[in-house]
């Protein structure tokens, strides 16, 4: 029977000691498990048996959590990382194409989509965040605490494209007047902003992820 946090930690690590990044997962276990007994203790005026109890209601036995990470580490990261890097690349080559088109191929059809699109650039910003919220959830959800270090390489494999593109447009590369009217100067620092914060959100919706998948 499991008495403390300790205790628990201790059996969990001896259920992973063969799976990769255990450490980790135990690190951050520990700090869950810190999370839902302050809760149990909030809400109810329980002992330590008592609350590990329920605790192991909520969250599993160490060897339920063990075998929950032992299943989700059968799905390839590799997989899930090139699916996002795919979806990512997508978007970009999508965007390059409609640039070119526009400049390049004057249409009636091709110059309505461009200043629709360049009508709407916050909607579109606030979608593309959204899809880093949702990259760092599903990682959060389908590999735990796991998850972690290819939520991290995930993160800057996708964000190349992004970075090279802002590179060649800030050293001029890429003329400015391409993208007439989106690169307007609040636009640009918008960009910026965006930019920083985008793992941060990726890593909140890491943690989501997380507490939805225990």
């Amino acid at each position: 029977m499991i008495l403390s946090k300790q205790g628990y930690l201790d059996k969990l690590k001896k259920e992973l000691k063969k799976t990769p990044d255990s450490d980790e997962i135990v690190h951050e276990m520990d700090v869950h498990l810190s999370d839902v007994l302050t809760e149990i203790y909030t809400i109810e005026n329980v002992s330590e048996k008592e609350a590990m109890k329920k605790l192991i209601d909520r969250v599993g036995t160490p060897r339920e959590v063990a075998s929950y990470y032992h299943q989700e580490l059968q799905i390839t990261p590799a997989k899930t990382q090139w699916t996002f890097i795919g979806i990512n690349l997508f978007f970009f080559v999508m965007g390059v194409t409609l640039t070119a088109f526009y400049q390049f191929t004057p249409s009636h059809i091709g110059n309505q989509i461009w200043l629709f699109l360049t009508s709407i650039p916050m909607i579109i910003m606030l979608l593309y965040m959204f899809f880093w919220l949702l990259l760092g959830y599903e990682i959060g959800k389908e590999f735990g605490y796991a998850g972690k270090g290819l939520l991290f390489k995930t993160f800057y494999f996708t964000l190349v494209p992004n970075l090279l593109l802002m590179t060649l447009v800030v050293f001029r590369i890429i003329p400015l007047g391409w993208f007439d009217p989106l690169l307007s100067q609040p636009f640009i620092y918008a960009c910026i902003a965006c930019t920083i914060l985008l793992y941060p959100i990726s890593y909140s919706g890491y943690r989501w992820g997380i507490r939805r998948s225990i």
